[in-house]
């Protein structure tokens, strides 16, 4: 009985462990929902207020910066945050003349307005971007 109660009271440590580790990444990605091309066409053309992180899952920047971008989009409160993958797609980087990532772009009534390119080292940096666009 005394080897079952330890057994039990073990795999729950290691349940809330690995709980509070997955709390934790998840915290520190930007969880935001990727788009395609024709997403963003659709929403350009609709007329919509968002913002587009363009990223790559290979670029150091982007891994870098990313957890300081979502601390911001978090502390904000930005729910109107999409990520398009340019190594994915990359036809858009030419059409959308994308200079490199990561990069944020803001779309107000579907038009852009401002864009940013580069990895900021502070979330201060993010959320004072996001402020002075007035939000999306």
């Amino acid at each position: 009985m005394k080897k079952l109660f330890l057994v039990i009271f073990i795999v729950g440590i290691c349940l809330s462990l690995g709980a509070y580790l997955w709390q934790t990444q998840a915290s520190k990605t930007l969880q935001a929902p990727d788009i395609t091309p024709d997403q963003l066409e659709k929403m350009m053309a609709d007329g919509e207020d968002f913002y587009v992180y363009f990223y790559s899952p290979t670029c150091q920047d982007c891994l870098k910066s990313e957890s300081k971008l979502a601390q911001a989009v978090k502390k904000l409160s930005i729910t109107n945050m999409k990520k398009l993958d340019v190594k994915k797609y990359e036809s858009v980087r030419e059409e959308l003349q994308i200079p490199g990532t990561p990069s944020i772009f803001v779309y107000q009534k579907g038009k852009l307005v401002k864009g940013i390119t580069g990895a900021f080292d502070t979330t201060d940096e993010y959320e004072k971007f996001f402020l002075e666009t007035g939000g999306a």
